[in-house]
């Protein structure tokens, strides 16, 4: 799996678009795509997809996809995600590295919130789906050993074969501070 961590203001803030995370999210779900492919994907035009997979390729979150060809009259452009997954990292960065974070932090949360509401599921899916929350003590380095662990459970339960679905898995975990 190739992931790509963000820990610079100006790339978070080209992910931070609503439009460009929809491209790369299709990109990587759906496969590779044109921009009139992605533009009926995503309900919007084509002139949009284009601008916005410019400035994605610009910055290294997308590539073209030579191997899918250049269709009959040789001028589609075909794109792929250049990274399977995106992180990023914010406290130690300064207030403009933080504000991106915590920009790209709502965008995410609000582009989850769009799938789960949206979605069509078979009863059997939607009872395996599953949301919950905890409240855990720990500390930041306990919390890491936590994603690492659940990155492990992840990558083991990804098992390709007869009935397999593509299955998108968040994870959040963040401290909570008392309000005064």
């Amino acid at each position: 799996m190739v992931e790509v961590t963000l820990t610079d203001a100006a790339m978070m803030r080209v992910m931070a678009h609503p439009m460009r995370m929809r491209i790369v999210g299709s990109l990587r779900l759906d496969g590779p795509a044109t921009s009139a492919i992605l533009a009926r994907r995503l309900g919007t035009d084509s002139g949009q997809t284009s601008h916005h997979l410019r400035m994605l390729a610009r910055h290294g979150f997308v590539a073209e996809a030579p191997e899918r060809g250049r269709g009959s009259r040789g001028r589609e452009r075909w794109w792929k995600a250049a990274h399977d997954s995106t992180t990023w990292a914010g406290a130690e960065g300064g207030a403009a590295l933080e504000r991106a974070a915590r920009q790209l932090w709502d965008l995410m949360a609000e582009q989850f919130h769009q799938e789960v509401v949206h979605g069509r599921w078979s009863p059997e899916w939607f009872d395996a789906a599953a949301s919950s929350d905890r409240v855990i003590r720990t500390t930041p380095e306990g919390l890491a050993r936590l994603h690492d662990r659940i990155d492990q459970l992840i990558t083991e339960a990804d098992a390709p074969g007869p009935g397999a679905e593509t299955v998108v898995v968040v994870t959040q975990a963040y401290p909570r501070r008392r309000q005064p």
